[in-house]
């Protein structure tokens, strides 16, 4: 399996995946100090409220950079396998001497473990950079305490592995479709309903959690019927 990743690696550009990654840190460490700053435009509006202290901030800030790395995946799994099985190449791809569906799992998981491990470092600087910045010259009006760390590491870990496995749904779409442009529409639509539940249970801890656990099941499910109902009955 290893081999077949770094095959994978080689086949495609990775270092253009890894300028876009860091092109959304530089955009999403922008938008972190605008949430913080946003409830000082007029203090008296309730409905900025909802950017009020870590609590608010570090979910928030969480759902929006899982949406844009989720669409980095999206692209990424167009690229490493939409493409890839829907033109010519696939006569390639199936002259392999390995099993089909080792070399789609491969592709799976270099995206996956790409948006996972990027998205993490990238959430990790982020939080850093902001956390310290707020001890010498803070816009949110809270002490930054040992549970506001834990929930930026527990936001860090769970939107990570909720953006692979959106993009992998939205990839399963794409991919029945045979569609580039479905995966990435699908993969935006996917993530504007994860944002709208995550953010109207702000108050509840467990749903990320939850949703979490749900994808990873959904996602096994969806690998294993497309090997198993696609990809081993299609013909070069």
């Amino acid at each position: 399996m290893l081999a077949l990743m770094k095959l994978e690696l080689r086949k495609h550009n990775i270092r253009t995946y890894i300028i876009s990654a860091f092109a959304l840190f530089v955009v999403m460490l922008g938008f972190i100090y605008l949430f913080a700053y946003v409830p000082q435009f007029d203090p008296n509006d309730a409905d900025l409220y909802l950017f009020a202290g870590y609590h608010n901030i570090i979910p928030l800030f969480g759902v929006i950079n899982m949406t844009v790395f989720c669409v980095l995946a999206a692209v990424m799994h167009s690229r490493f396998i939409i493409e890839e099985y829907t033109e010519k190449r696939v006569i390639r791809l199936f002259s392999y001497p390995v099993k089909r569906g080792s070399v789609f799992f491969s592709k799976v998981m270099v995206v996956s473990l790409f948006t996972i491990i990027t998205m993490s470092l990238c959430n990790i600087f982020i939080f850093s950079i902001f956390g310290l910045s707020e001890w010498f010259a803070p816009l949110v009006d809270e002490r930054i305490t040992a549970s506001f760390i834990l929930e930026a590491v527990k936001t860090t870990i769970l939107m990570s592995i909720s953006a692979a496995g959106l993009s992998i749904i939205a990839m399963g779409i794409g991919f029945i479709q045979k569609s580039v442009p479905t995966t990435i529409i699908s993969a935006v639509l996917l993530c504007s309903i994860f944002c709208n539940i995550v953010a109207g249970s702000l108050s509840s801890s467990d749903m990320p959690v939850i949703l979490a656990i749900l994808l990873a099941i959904l996602c096994g499910i969806l690998i294993i019927g497309l090997v198993s109902k696609k990809i081993n009955r299609m013909e070069a």
